[in-house]
C-alpha cells in the first residue's frame, strides 16, 4: 500500500479530489457548514500526497536510481564507481575485466522493466533493460561505435537495505547472444 502513495501521487490526489468534490457538492445542497470545512481540510491533504511520495524511495526507485548512478559512471569510464553495485566479488571482477577493455563515450538506458522475485529472501529483481553506449575499444583501435544491447540483471536486496547486483549478461536487443556478450563459464 505504501508504494502506491510512493509511486502514484497523482492517483491518490485524483481520489482526494473527488471526495472534496464530493463535499462541495453535498454542502452546497444542504448548505451545512461542516460540510465546507471538511472539504477544505481535505483539499490540504492534496500537497501532502507528493510530500510524502518525495520523501518516501520505494525499491523500484532504489533500483532505477542504482542503474542510473551506475550509467553515469561508466560514462565517465569510473569503472570502481560500476563494480562499486555489484555484491558479489567473482561477479564483480568477471565486470572489471570486461570494462577493462572499452572506454565509453555516452551512456544510455531505457526501457527498464524490474520484476521482483516473489517469495525471495532476501528479496530479489531481475532488471532488464536496453543500454547503447558510444564508445570503442580501450586499445584505442575501434572508436566511435555505437552499442545498443539488452542488459539482464538480477539484484538482491542487501542487510543496509541497498540494492546490490549478483549475476548480470548483455546481449544483442533481439536477446541473442554475440560476439560483445560475456562468455558465461
Amino acid at each position: 500500500m505504501m508504494t502506491i502513495f510512493a509511486e502514484q501521487p497523482w492517483l491518490i490526489s485524483g481520489m482526494i479530489a473527488l471526495l472534496v468534490v464530493g463535499l462541495f457538492v453535498a454542502w452546497t445542497n444542504t448548505g451545512e457548514k461542516n460540510l465546507a470545512i471538511s472539504g477544505i481540510v481535505i483539499a490540504l491533504l492534496i500537497p501532502g500526497a507528493f510530500i510524502v511520495a518525495n520523501a518516501i524511495e520505494t525499491d523500484r526507485e532504489a533500483i532505477l536510481r542504482t542503474i542510473e548512478t551506475t550509467a553515469a559512471a561508466a560514462e565517465q569510464n569510473d569503472r570502481e564507481s560500476v563494480v562499486v553495485v555489484i555484491a558479489d566479488r567473482e561477479t564483480r571482477q568477471r565486470a572489471l575485466n570486461e570494462l577493462s577493455s572499452y572506454e565509453f563515450e555516452r551512456v544510455r538506458v531505457g526501457n527498464i522493466k524490474i520484476q521482483f522475485v516473489e517469495g525471495s529472501l532476501p528479496l530479489e529483481a531481475t532488471v532488464d533493460l536496453d543500454a547503447t553506449v558510444r564508445g570503442g575499444l580501450a586499445s584505442g583501435r575501434v572508436q566511435g561505435m555505437t552499442i545498443p544491447r539488452r542488459v539482464i540483471l538480477t539484484m538482491q536486496k542487501q542487510s543496509d537495505g541497498q540494492w546490490k547486483v549478483i549475476d548480470y549478461t548483455h546481449v544483442s536487443l533481439t536477446g541473442d547472444p554475440d560476439g560483445f556478450t560475456p562468455n558465461r563459464i
